[in-house]
């Protein structure tokens, strides 16, 4: 073989090396940006999720507010009626 033609050879087999390089990393890109599509969707439902417990933690709050001054109110006429039975 010519010299010309092992450079042309050369050159050949790099471009196809190129090209093979150049598939793999395309479809690793579709792959990663499938993923982090689906991470984006992760998240959303997370953070949905999020300040739906916040808005749970907040009403149970106030409900618990809500039972302790009940409670109070309860415990304060027991010690008025304590008070009047030992009168």
């Amino acid at each position: 073989m010519s010299e010309g033609f092992e450079k042309f050879v050369d050159l050949e087999n790099r471009i196809y090396r190129i090209i093979e390089v150049y598939k793999a990393t395309r479809a690793q890109k579709e792959t990663l940006e499938k993923e982090c599509q689906k991470l984006k969707s992760q998240v959303e439902q997370l953070s949905l999720e999020n300040e739906r417990m916040k808005r749970d933690l907040s009403d149970a709050g106030k409900e618990r507010q809500l039972v302790k001054g009940k409670i109070e109110t309860l415990l304060e006429r027991l010690e008025q009626f304590n008070l009047a039975a030992d009168i």
